[in-house]
C-alpha cells in the first residue's frame, strides 16, 4: 500500500501525545513532512497571513527531496501577487490546481523572479482559526501538471486542522502561563491576548472585567457583559447532563484552593447559539472579595477535527471489514473451481484409458468453465484495482453502436453458455456515438451475465437500446430472483450480494464496477426490482454529440 492511500490517522496519530510538549515549530515541521511523503510533494511549506490579508509570510518549508526544513522567512504581498490573492480571499481559500502553468490564479509563478520555482501544479489548504484565515499549507508539485484526488485535498485539510488545532493548543498553554502572572500585569495579558479571558467577582458573580475577544465570543460589549453572570451564558445542563449552576461552584472552589482547574464547557453567545470551549480558572487576589480569572478557549476547529479524525477511523473499520469480505469470498470463489480442476484432472490422469469420449468432454469442459470462472474474478479484481488507483481511462471514440452491443450479447451468451436467451432490441438513430468501448464491456458483461445468472434456465432477458436526445438509454430486463428491498441501498457496494442468491456463485463486484464505469461516461444507473418478479437495469450515458 502506498503512503498516500494509508488511513490518515497512520500518519498523524504519533503526533497527538506530542502536540503541546514539543515546541509548535518542530510540530508543525512534522505535519509538512509527513504531508508532503504522503502526497508525494517536492515542496510544502507553511504561511502566516499578515498585514490583514496582504501579505502572507514563509514560516517553514520541507523538501522532500533532501528531507530538509528551512525555516528562513519570505514575506509575498498583494502588490507582487495580485491574482493569487485575491483567489486566496474567495470561497473557502482553498485552491487546487493540476496545471499551475495554464491556471490563471497562478500565471504570476510563472513568471519574473518566481519562474525559477518549476511549479507544475499546486494545492494550497487553509488554516483556520475561530472562523478566520490565519494561514496557509502550500502543496507544490515539481514539473508537469497533476491531478489532485479527492482523497489528496482531503489530506491536506486534515494536516491544515491538525497545525490549527496545534496551534490552538500551544495558545491554551500560553495562556495558561499568563495566568499565572502576577495581579499587576494581568489586566496587559487580557489586553494583548487572542483567547476570551473574562474576571469574575465571587461575591456578586457578575463579571467584572473581560478583553475584547471575550466580547466579540460573547457577542456583546463591555457594558453589557458586566451585567451578566457566567450562567447567563452557559446551558441549564453540560454535556455529562450535570447542572451547569453545580458544576462551576466546584470548579471554581478549586481554583480558590489554590489549584488551576482545566475543564471542557459549553457556553451560549447572546444568540442561544452553544459554543464548545475549554477552560481554564485561576484565583486572583484582590485584598477585598476574591475573583476568578477564566481563559476560554474555543475549541470548534478542534471538534470539527475530532469528527473528522473518528470519522478517519470509522473509514478504517469499514476498509478492515472490506478486506475480510473480500478474503472470504475471493477464497470461496476460487476454492470451488480449483476443487473442480483438480477432481477433473484426477480422473482424467487415473482414469483417461477408460474414460470414453462423452466423458473425458465432459470432464474437459469443467475444466475450462472453473477456469474462465477464476478468469472472471480476477479480471474483476483487476478492473477495480485500476479504477481505485486511477488507472482505469475514459477514451471515448467514435462507435458503431448496435454492433457493439450485438458483440457483447454473443459474448455474454457464450460466456453463460447460452443459459437465457438475450432478445435485442434497438430503437430510434443510434449513429454518431462516441464511447469507450472497453468500458462498455464491463458495464454490459457484468449486467448481461447477472441477468442469466439469477434467472431460470431457457428463461428470456431483453436488452434495449434507444436513443434520448443527447444520451443512449439500455435497459437490461430480466425475470430472475429480484433484489430484496432491504438489500437494494447497498447493492452497488464492494462485496455486497443479496440476501435470496442462495448457493448461485459471484463476487459482489460486478455491479460496482458497472457503475464506476457508467459514473466515467459521465453517467447514471439505475434499477428496479422485485423478489421472484425480476429486475430492470437501466443505464443512461451521454454519448451522442
Amino acid at each position: 500500500m502506498s503512503p498516500a492511500s494509508r488511513p490518515y490517522s497512520e500518519h498523524l496519530d504519533s503526533l497527538i501525545e506530542r502536540i503541546g510538549v514539543e515546541p509548535l515549530g518542530d510540530i508543525i515541521g512534522q505535519l509538512l513532512k509527513i504531508s508532503a511523503t504522503t502526497l508525494r510533494v517536492e515542496r510544502v511549506s507553511y504561511w502566516t497571513i499578515r498585514d490583514g490579508g496582504k501579505a502572507i509570510h514563509r514560516e517553514h518549508q520541507y523538501y522532500l527531496s533532501t528531507d530538509e526544513l528551512d525555516s528562513s522567512s519570505l514575506l509575498l504581498t498583494d502588490g507582487m501577487l495580485p491574482v493569487y490573492f485575491s483567489s486566496l480571499h474567495q470561497g473557502m481559500s482553498l485552491i487546487v490546481s493540476p496545471d499551475a502553468k495554464t491556471d490563471p490564479r497562478l500565471l504570476e509563478f510563472q513568471q519574473g523572479e518566481f519562474g525559477y520555482l518549476g511549479i507544475g501544479a499546486m494545492l494550497d489548504a487553509p488554516v483556520h482559526r475561530q472562523g478566520r484565515l490565519t494561514g496557509i499549507i502550500c502543496h507544490e508539485h515539481l514539473g508537469g501538471p497533476r491531478e489532485w484526488s479527492a482523497r489528496d485535498i482531503d489530506f491536506a485539510r486534515h494536516v491544515a486542522q491538525w497545525i490549527a488545532l496545534a496551534m490552538e493548543i500551544d495558545d491554551r498553554q500560553q495562556t495558561k502561563e499568563a495566568l499565572r502572572e502576577s495581579e499587576e500585569r494581568y489586566h496587559l495579558a487580557m489586553e494583548h491576548s487572542p483567547t476570551p479571558t473574562v474576571v469574575v467577582d465571587i461575591r456578586t458573580g457578575l463579571f467584572v472585567d473581560g478583553n475584547a475577544s471575550a466580547l466579540t465570543f460573547f457577542g456583546v460589549d463591555r457594558a453589557t457583559l458586566m451585567k451578566h453572570s457566567p450562567e447567563d451564558f452557559s446551558p441549564e445542563t453540560q454535556p455529562d447532563g450535570l447542572p451547569s449552576r453545580e458544576t462551576s461552584r466546584g470548579h471554581i472552589e478549586r481554583a480558590l484552593a489554590g489549584e488551576h482547574p482545566s475543564f471542557e464547557w459549553i457556553h451560549q453567545n447572546i444568540h442561544g447559539d452553544e459554543i464548545p470551549t475549554y477552560v481554564h480558572l485561576s484565583s486572583l487576589p484582590d485584598g477585598g472579595a476574591p475573583k476568578i480569572i477564566a481563559a476560554i478557549i474555543d475549541r470548534t476547529e478542534q471538534v470539527r477535527t475530532e469528527r473528522t479524525i473518528r470519522r478517519a477511523l470509522e473509514n478504517e473499520r469499514e476498509l478492515n471489514e472490506l478486506r475480510t469480505r473480500f478474503t472470504s469470498i475471493v477464497s470461496h470463489e476460487f476454492r470451488t473451481p480449483l476443487g473442480i480442476i483438480m477432481s477433473a484432472i484426477e480422473l482424467l490422469r487415473n482414469y483417461f484409458d477408460r474414460l470414453d469420449l462423452e466423458r473425458r468432454k465432459e470432464l474437459f469442459d469443467d475444466i475450462h468453465s472453473a477456469t474462465r470462472r477464476m478468469g472472471v474474478l480476477m479480471e474483476q479484481v483487476l478492473v477495480l484495482g485500476r479504477a481505485d488507483v486511477g488507472k482505469l481511462t475514459f477514451t471515448p471514440v467514435p462507435i458503431d453502436l448496435p454492433s457493439v452491443c450485438e458483440k457483447l450479447v454473443d459474448e455474454s451468451q457464450s460466456a453463460t453458455v447460452m443459459r437465457c436467451v438475450v432478445d435485442i432490441h434497438f430503437e430510434d438513430d443510434l449513429s454518431g456515438a462516441m464511447s469507450d468501448e472497453p468500458l462498455l464491456r464491463h458495464i454490459f458483461t457484468n449486467l448481461l451475465s447477472n441477468a442469466a445468472k439469477y434467472s431460470p434456465e431457457g428463461s428470456k432477458v431483453e436488452f434495449r437500446v434507444r436513443r434520448d436526445g443527447y444520451d443512449a438509454l439500455f435497459d437490461v430486463i430480466d425475470r430472475g430472483i429480484g433484489i430484496p428491498e432491504e438489500d437494494q441501498p447497498r447493492i452497488f457496494e464492494a462485496f455486497q450480494r443479496a440476501g435470496n442468491v442462495g448457493e448461485i456463485s459471484g463476487s459482489g463486484l460486478g455491479l460496482l464496477i458497472a457503475k464506476r464505469c457508467v459514473e466515467m461516461h459521465g453517467g447514471e444507473i439505475g434499477f428496479v426490482s422485485a423478489p421472484g418478479e425480476g429486475t430492470t437495469f437501466t443505464v443512461r450515458l451521454p454519448i451522442f454529440s
